[in-house]
């Protein structure tokens, strides 16, 4: 249901964005039309993973493309678009994929998709709620990147990160920013390994 107010801010705002989908969270009725509702107000709808199982995610390429084939299958079957972007479950470098992320990268790439990271967090991945407040500068601190890709998530927990939404979208407004929905026309915000001298 924070998906429906998220909705709601952002067409008051006239502000598009990206939803990352998890296809087991997604499957009730009510969620599969709020995905047709994100694709009718023109934001974007992405692959995020079928399971949000890390282990069994990373368990191998093979594995990695066979949820992500089902996710996109099931975008598809559900909203009749195709998605083109993805978001890796715990970032592209986690403590999980390792060992494939590289040939993940290249397979996905090779096949079309385009993946995104981010620079700015809501970090609201925790088990309580976030004070609005804290959300919403944590949010902020991208002002002054020539891009910013700022991560939140719209689960049943995450009331307060819909509350701090209307401050994130006016405080990158005052800076002088504008929004936009990913594709694969837009530069990716991606992470990398530090480089050893």
């Amino acid at each position: 249901a924070n998906t429906d107010r998220v909705l709601e801010l952002l067409d008051r705002y006239g502000v598009k964005a990206t939803f990352f989908v998890v296809g087991t969270a997604a499957a009730t009725p009510a969620n599969q039309q709020r995905m047709k509702n994100i694709v009718a107000a023109g934001h974007t709808l992405a692959m995020h993973s079928w399971s949000h199982d890390y282990k069994k995610v990373y368990a191998s390429v093979e594995s990695f493309l066979e949820e992500f084939n089902q996710l996109y299958q099931w975008i598809y079957q559900v909203t009749g678009t195709c998605p083109s972007v993805y978001r890796f479950p715990g970032g592209s470098i986690n403590g999980y994929d390792r060992g494939v992320y590289q040939e993940i990268i290249a397979e996905m790439t090779r096949r079309g998709f385009v993946y995104f990271d981010w620079n700015a967090s809501a970090q609201d991945a925790t088990a309580a709620p976030r004070p609005a407040s804290h959300i919403a500068a944590d949010c902020l601190r991208g002002v002054g990147r020539d891009l910013v890709v700022v991560l939140g998530h719209d689960s049943a927990a995450r009331g307060t990160t819909v509350d701090a939404l209307p401050a994130v979208i006016k405080g990158y407004q005052n800076a002088g920013y504008t929004f936009s929905a990913l594709h694969p026309g837009v530069t990716p915000v991606t992470f990398g390994y530090p480089v050893s001298k």
